[in-house]
């Protein structure tokens, strides 16, 4: 059977690898030169399993285990393969709560490295840090910005064993590479301008070179474009998905030693509204944000029309919200990308399902913070479509997903279009 994959970022790479290894007779359909040049290569890469929801817990530690197995995982391929190095990552949660507690409790359940530390243990342990609570947030020209507020954070949950892909585009071309091993076709610089459905209920794309690509099967990995993939095909979901403009800045790191490398872990400060990572080898620090009240959402209407570039704005609020935890950093002179995030608005989980029109599946809202999961999506999608496609009714049967290096089983109706309200911390970082 033919399926046709509009999008070359990681989910679609992912998607693609997993349905071709099934028996799907798969092309990838992208709008740019190379696969992974949209909002894949300004994901951080972040590995980190803290998530309010229980299966998203799950699938990032599933995700954790195969990219610590990549080469595995993806099988025999010519080229450079990405490293994954682990230095933890660190939360500083507003309140060290019941909702804290309750995620750390599952977490551990699953067998993950984490530990809840104390204010005075998070300067044992991290002596560069400054444990005072800067929450809520505030902007830069607020004029409490810089006053202390004479509280300490009440704590801090460690994840010992987190990291980061540091290329997330070389992933995606390791998954383009191992995918056309098995045979997949990718149609690179193709943009789809219209979307038919045939008199046989097959999928008629025809893209602006004028080429027409026929399948039995529609997938939306599109990211940003997602919602506009949705118009032309004629699908309205009830959760909508924007585009999102973001920004990533980079910072020299003031502890790194030739020898030594770095201390610094993985930061992941939702009291103080940032979170951040390693660069460089221990080098450097990017730096992005958690998306705290005070800052208004930057969503574009048209992906293909937005402001590239770092700005003045974005760069003071997030190098000078991270100085705040990290006193000996230095900001430096503006550095850094912006890039288009694809976000689900209700809940930022992504929606990864069938839809009401047969044979047209997605798998999208998945900027950011899906990346560590995209190995993992792309089993899940192929679940859906298999089920799907032999008759399943997955809205009232759902998949119920094993997680193969795990072996842990989840319900994956919190990641439908029709799901209802779930936990959610309301931010992408990573």
């Amino acid at each position: 059977m033919k399926a046709t994959i509009i999008g070359g970022g990681v989910i679609g790479c992912a998607c693609a690898f997993e349905l071709q290894r099934r028996g799907f007779e798969v092309t990838v359909v992208e709008r740019n030169g190379a696969v992974g040049h949209g909002s894949t290569s300004a994901s951080c890469g972040i590995v980190r399993r803290f998530y309010s929801q229980p299966g998203m817990i799950a699938m990032a530690d599933e995700g954790a285990h195969i990219w610590a197995d990549w080469n595995s995982h993806i099988g025999p391929i010519d080229g450079d393969t990405i490293n994954f190095p682990r230095p933890g990552m660190i939360f500083f949660p507003p309140k060290l709560d019941e909702s804290v507690l309750r995620i750390v409790a599952e977490m551990k359940r699953l067998g993950i490295k984490v530990t809840v530390l104390t204010a005075d243990e998070v300067i044992e342990r991290f002596p560069f840090f400054d444990n005072a609570s800067h929450f809520p947030s505030k902007q830069p020209d607020d004029e409490d910005f810089f006053k202390t507020s004479g509280r300490r954070i009440e704590g801090a949950v460690f994840e010992e064993d987190a990291g980061y892909v540091i290329s997330p585009d070389l992933a995606t071309q390791n998954l383009r590479r191992a995918g056309e091993r098995e045979g997949v076709l990718f149609r690179l610089k193709c943009e789809v301008r219209d979307i038919k459905r045939t008199h046989s209920k097959a999928y008629r794309l025809e893209t602006k070179d004028g080429s027409i690509i026929e399948s039995q099967i529609l997938i939306n990995a599109g990211g940003p474009h997602s919602s506009i993939i949705n118009q032309m095909a004629g699908v309205k979901l009830p959760l909508e998905t924007r585009a999102l403009r973001r920004e990533v800045h980079s910072l020299r790191n003031p502890l790194f030693d030739e020898v030594k490398g770095s201390p610094v872990p993985i930061i992941g400060d939702l009291d103080g509204g940032v979170y951040s990572r390693p660069e460089a080898g221990g080098r450097g620090i990017i730096v992005g944000s958690t998306d705290p009240d005070c800052d208004i959402f930057d969503w574009v209407e048209d992906p293909d029309d937005y402001l590239e570039g770092v700005t003045g704005t974005y760069w003071e609020r997030q190098t000078l919200r991270l100085m705040k935890r990290f006193p000996q950093l230095e900001q430096g002179r503006p550095r850094g990308i912006s890039a288009l995030y694809d976000v689900t608005v209700k809940d930022w989980y992504p929606i990864c399902d069938r839809t009401d029109i047969p044979g047209y599946y997605v798998c999208i809202g998945t900027s950011g913070s899906s990346f560590k999961t995209s190995p993992v999506l792309g089993m899940l999608m192929t679940e859906i479509i298999e089920a799907s496609e032999k008759g399943r009714d997955i809205d009232h049967d759902p998949i119920q997903l094993t997680l193969p290096r795990t072996g842990v089983s989840i319900d994956t109706r919190f990641l439908s279009r029709l799901r209802g309200k779930i936990e959610t911390i309301g931010t992408v970082f990573g």
